[in-house]
């Protein structure tokens, strides 16, 4: 976490809750945690929580998931192997956003030292 003037910061993270979710990240962001337990990390190192904020779901779709599948399906069938391993990632990525019924989200953490 990065120390701003009048000891406020804000961290970001994003955090899953379903199983499925935390399965599907695991792999990638092991560290990610649910909001719960980002609160309480933050309570527990000597920060107040002045708010919190998990961009809605349409923020990921409108301008991102919504251009980002048919640009991945495109790449699928690729020749090289790891833009293919790319593609493959990034639409069950979007496939797991979709069954997750916007269960996890990304999260803005505005934090004080008191």
């Amino acid at each position: 976490m990065k120390r701003t003037a009048g000891g406020r910061q804000g961290k970001h993270s994003c955090t899953p809750l379903p199983e499925v979710v935390r399965e599907f990240f695991c792999s990638g962001y092991p560290a990610m945690q649910s909001l719960q337990h980002n609160l309480a990390l933050a309570t527990n190192a000597g920060y107040r929580v002045l708010t919190t904020h998990t961009l809605p779901p349409e923020t990921w779709v409108e301008g991102y998931y919504d251009v980002l599948e048919p640009r991945a399906q495109v790449l699928v069938d690729y020749p090289d192997a790891s833009v293919r391993a790319m593609a493959v990632e990034t639409l069950a990525e979007i496939d797991i956003f979709r069954r997750s019924e916007a269960s996890y989200g990304y999260v803005f953490y505005v934090l004080q030292r008191p």
